[in-house]
């Protein structure tokens, strides 16, 4: 039986060591007629993106979190994409922050298509995503 734990050990340990720590993914967009080139984000960088689009409405027992899923959309696609560089110049000039950028240029089905496409290769799957919202 120990022969059988120490097999498991080490597959498990060598699938662990040999693991790409951030999963990169090309994702067709059909109307631009491209690739966005996506890489995962860990769970840290996920956190702070939620606290920065989280803010309370009503007060007392009718204080609640709210997280504007549009923001949310919109950074997870900064952080994450890869190609294209939503910082790049270009944009920037045009645009003021990468963030505008991608409100501008993206239609909101992009967002959400693109921006769970990202916590999917992130270790989320669709049912995860659900209960966060």
């Amino acid at each position: 039986m120990a022969i059988t734990t120490d097999n498991r050990q080490s597959n498990v340990l060598q699938a662990l060591l040999s693991a790409e720590s951030k999963p990169k993914k090309d994702v067709p967009m059909k109307r631009l007629g491209v690739d966005f080139q996506i890489q995962a984000l860990d769970g840290k960088t996920i956190n702070k993106i939620q606290e920065q689009c989280t803010h309370y409405t009503g007060k007392g027992s009718k204080r609640e979190k709210v997280m504007d899923e549009e923001q949310f959309g919109a950074l997870v696609i900064q952080k994450a994409c890869l190609i294209p560089d939503w910082s790049a110049k270009e944009l920037i000039e045009k645009y003021g922050t990468p963030t505008e950028a991608i409100l501008g240029l993206l239609l909101a089905g992009e967002i959400a298509k693109l921006s769970a496409e990202i916590l999917e290769i992130s270790g989320f799957d669709s049912d995860e995503e659900d209960i966060k919202n």
